[in-house]
């Protein structure tokens, strides 16, 4: 998201996206996934373009000399400090150019995001990363760039579309099926939910929303509407937060948090309106403050991302793209990614970082582990 959320940001995760459109909370939408913009074959693209555009890129393209890369997230949330991290060691550990970095967009609209990746272009950029905000809207930018011999990939919210190399990050379609499950532990005679997210035009968004539904929908588990956006504004999520609990009020038992910021709105607003006692939560997502809510148990799950991999996994296979060449980059970097329990599949062209669920019971201990390494948040 996520901004973090980020997520999704990656499961076999690839699914048309749909324009955006603003969730109205006066509207009340079927949660049934036929209704909606959701795809009917989740977790798979259905027009991927990726074995085909990577045939192109099997001979090196730059075999010497340094190579630039830069790494374009879909907002400055938090979240990204973390991917920023991995990736600072990725740089290091791949040799990439002085300059190799991550950038922001100014706003959370994919004209700002393609003006970011534009100029990149223009500064000479080896090859980009990008978590795509609207993911078929984007999808040309990235053609464009792949037509012109300039390497890219996705991660954290995939462009299934595009012409993109590879995805790295959470199959978000199977991380969304594991917050569902875990909402069946939770709520085992059924319940009410309601659903935030940034935008539902992100491919993370749509995969996390549709695995939920999918593995709650055969126990007496709703969504009372489609989820409400906020565009990443997160005054705005915490307002939809407040919008939900006046509308549906007791009918509420729990909230999702699609992306990262949601959980700690979630909590700001509940405790306002001193509900914790009747409901729970689950979101997405490892944040800092997330974690500090679940060790004091205001949250009851977080579905935890690998973003320090994100970063880590993209310097590392696009500086081997250049000097190796797509195919020799997979094949070199799969041995290492498994071992680390990730799973790669080099026909669909994803490696699946995978997720950690956080309780308050093991909250402490994976705090801990992240502090060892210097992290706040995953």
């Amino acid at each position: 998201m996520r901004n973090r959320l980020p997520l999704l940001g990656g499961f076999a995760l690839l699914a048309a996206s749909v324009a955006l459109t603003g969730c109205d909370p006066g509207k009340d939408k079927a949660a049934d996934p036929a209704a909606g913009t959701i795809p009917t074959t989740p977790g798979t693209s259905a027009a991927a373009k990726t074995p085909a555009s990577s045939e192109a890129f099997n001979k090196p393209r730059k075999a010497d000399g340094p190579v630039l890369i830069k790494v374009i997230t879909n907002g400055s949330d938090p979240f990204w400090d973390t991917m920023g991290a991995g990736l600072t060691v990725g740089i290091k550990e791949s040799g990439a150019a002085a300059g190799s970095n991550w950038l922001p967009p100014s706003g959370t609209d994919n004209n700002s995001q393609k003006a970011v990746f534009d100029q990149q272009l223009s500064a000479n950029a080896d090859g980009i990363a990008v978590s795509p905000i609207k993911a078929d809207a984007f999808a040309s930018v990235i053609d464009a760039a792949i037509d012109k011999g300039i390497p890219v990939i996705t991660f954290d919210s995939d462009a299934p579309t595009s012409k993109r190399l590879a995805y790295i990050g959470t199959n978000n379609y199977e991380a969304g099926k594991v917050a569902g499950a875990e909402a069946v532990k939770l709520f085992p005679n059924g319940g009410n939910f309601v659903a935030f997210v940034g935008n539902m035009s992100a491919d993370n968004a749509k995969q996390r929303y549709q695995g939920f539904v999918d593995a709650t929908k055969d126990h007496k588990i709703a969504v009372l509407q489609e989820p409400f956006e906020d565009d990443k504004d997160t005054a705005r999520a915490r307002r939809n937060v407040a919008d939900s609990i006046t509308k549906y009020g007791d009918k509420i038992n729990g909230f999702l948090g699609l992306y990262a910021y949601n959980g700690p709105a979630i909590v700001d607003e509940i405790t306002k309106a001193k509900l914790r006692s009747k409901v729970k939560i689950v979101c997405f997502d490892g944040v800092q403050g997330t974690l500090e809510n679940l060790k004091k148990g205001l949250v009851d799950i977080a579905v935890v991302q690998k973003p320090y991999e994100f970063g880590r996994i993209s310097a590392k296979l696009l500086v081997l793209i250049n000097k190796k060449g797509y195919d020799a980059a997979m094949k070199e970097l799969q041995p290492e990614l498994e071992k680390a329990g990730m799973k790669v599949d080099l026909e669909k062209h994803v490696i699946d970082t995978g997720v950690t669920v956080v309780t308050e019971k093991n909250a402490a201990e994976f705090v801990k582990d992240l502090n060892a390494k210097g992290l706040k948040s995953s």
